[in-house]
C-alpha cells in the first residue's frame, strides 16, 4: 500500500513532538540540588516540584477537549506547544522559586494538552495504522525520558549550569514548531474534524471511562512512583547514587524497544487481555525480587518493571480500539487522562509518607505490588468493553 507524503510528515510530526513530552519533567530530578541552591528553594518546594508533572497533566487534561473544540485539533497542539516552550523559556530565566515554579507550571500545562490530543489526532488520520503511530508516538517519548535521564547533569556540568541544559530541552521542542505548523496550514479545521463533542460528564456515567480511568491512573502510579523512589530503594541496599541511578536507566532504556513492540500487538490481537496479565506477572516479578533481595541479579529486577511499563503505550493504543471517532478517542483520553493523573498523584506521596513511618522501603514496595491488583481487573474489563460510542448510546437508550 502506497504511504503518502502527508502521511509521513504527520507522522514524524507525532514523533518529534512526543519526544518532547517527558523531557522538561525528568530533566528536573537530575540537577534539582542545583536548582535548591540557586534558588534558595527549600525541600518543601522541592518535593512540590516534583509533584507538578502529574498535578497539571491531570488539571490541563480535562481542559485539552474543550480547548480542541474551540481551536481545532491541529491548532490546539500548536498553541500548547507554544504556551511549552514560553514557559520552559521563562522558568530558564527565572531567579526566584515562584518564577520558577510558575514558569514550570504553563510549560506542563501545554503538555498536559497535548498528552490528551495525539490520540485523537492519530485516530483521525491514521484509523488504519493507529497501531504503528502510537508506537512511534509513545517509542519517540520513551527515547526523550531516556536522554533527559541520561544527559541533564552531563550536559549541565559541560554547559556550566543546568540553565544550560535546560535550554537544550527547549531546543528540541522548538524542532517540532515547524511540522505542527505545516499540519494546521494542510488541515484547516477549527473543530478537529467534527462538529461532535462528547462530554466529560457523558463519560463519566460508562462503565468503561472509569475503568480506564484507573487502568491509566495505577499504571502512572507505578511509572511515578519509580521515578521517584527506585534509586533511593536501591541507595538503601548500598549502592552508590550512580549505580542506583543506572537501574533507573534501566528500566527508561529497556523501555524504548517494548514501546514500539506493545502497540502494534495490541492492536493486532483480536483479544490483548493475556497481555494485560503477562505484563502485571512481569511487574510483580520485578517488585518480588526487591522484596527478597535487590542486591541479588539488581539489574534483573529493573528488566522486568521497565516490560510492565509497557502498560503505557498498550492505554494510549485502546483509546483508539475503543472509540470508534476521534471525538470518542478525545473524550475518553481526556477523562481517562485527567482522573488518572489525580490517582497518579497519590502513589509517590504514599509511598513516602509509609517510608516516613515504618523506616524502610518494604511497604511502599509491597503497595506497588498490589496496584496490579486494580490494574488487572479493570484492564481486562475495558479490553472486553465496546466502543465508548456504544456505552453512552446505551446509556442515553436506558439500557
Amino acid at each position: 500500500m502506497r504511504i503518502s507524503k502527508t502521511s509521513v510528515l504527520l507522522a514524524l510530526m507525532v514523533t518529534v513532538t512526543s519526544f518532547n513530552l517527558r523531557t522538561i519533567a525528568v530533566a528536573i530530578g537530575p540537577v534539582l540540588p542545583s536548582i535548591q541552591d540557586e534558588l534558595g528553594m527549600s525541600q518543601t518546594m522541592g518535593g512540590l516540584l516534583t509533584s507538578l508533572p502529574t498535578l497539571c497533566f491531570a488539571l490541563f487534561g480535562f481542559l485539552a477537549g474543550r480547548i480542541s473544540g474551540l481551536l481545532g485539533l491541529h491548532r490546539a497542539i500548536l498553541v500548547a506547544l507554544i504556551v511549552n516552550i514560553g514557559g520552559q523559556a521563562a522558568r530558564n530565566v527565572s531567579d526566584s522559586t515562584v518564577g520558577f515554579m510558575l514558569a514550570t507550571c504553563v510549560a506542563l500545562a501545554g503538555i498536559g494538552v497535548i498528552n490528551v490530543l495525539l490520540p485523537p489526532l492519530v485516530k483521525r488520520h491514521f484509523p488504519a495504522r493507529s497501531g504503528l503511530v502510537t508506537s512511534l508516538y509513545t517509542t519517540g517519548q520513551s527515547i526523550g525520558l531516556t536522554m533527559a535521564s541520561l544527559y541533564t547533569a552531563p550536559l549541565a556540568i559541560s554547559l556550566g549550569s543546568w540553565r544550560g541544559a535546560f535550554w537544550v530541552w527547549v531546543a528540541t521542542t522548538a524542532l517540532a514548531l515547524p511540522l505542527i505548523i505545516w499540519s494546521m496550514l494542510r488541515f484547516r479545521d477549527w473543530s478537529g474534524g467534527s462538529r461532535t463533542r462528547i462530554s466529560l460528564a457523558a463519560v463519566a456515567r460508562t462503565r468503561l471511562g472509569w475503568m480506564m480511568a484507573v487502568f491509566f491512573g495505577m499504571q502512572s502510579a507505578q511509572a511515578y512512583g519509580q521515578f521517584g523512589w527506585l534509586p533511593s530503594i536501591y541507595q538503601s541496599a548500598g549502592f552508590t547514587p550512580i549505580q542506583a541511578g543506572n537501574f533507573l536507566a534501566i528500566v527508561a532504556g529497556i523501555g524504548i524497544p517494548f514501546s514500539f513492540i506493545i502497540p502494534n500487538l495490541t492492536m493486532r490481537m483480536k483479544n490483548p487481555a493475556p497481555l494485560v496479565v503477562a505484563l502485571a506477572v512481569c511487574g510483580s516479578i520485578g517488585y518480588g525480587g526487591l522484596i527478597w533481595n535487590p542486591t541479588v541479579l539488581p539489574w534483573l529486577w529493573p528488566v522486568f518493571l521497565a516490560i510492565a511499563g509497557s502498560f503505557f503505550p498498550m492505554i494510549l493504543v485502546l483509546f483508539s480500539r475503543h472509540a470508534s471517532t476521534p471525538a470518542g478517542t478525545a473524550a475518553l483520553s481526556s477523562f481517562s487522562q485527567g482522573i488518572g493523573y489525580v490517582l497518579a498523584c497519590i502513589g509517590p506521596f504514599l509511598l513516602g509518607a509509609l517510608k516516613d513511618a515504618t523506616g524502610s522501603f518494604l511497604w511502599p514496595i509491597w503497595i506497588q505490588l498490589l496496584m496490579f491488583v486494580p490494574l488487572t481487573i479493570c484492564g481486562l474489563i475495558a479490553i472486553g468493553s465496546g466502543t465508548i460510542e456504544d456505552e453512552l448510546e446505551a446509556t442515553a437508550s436506558g439500557q
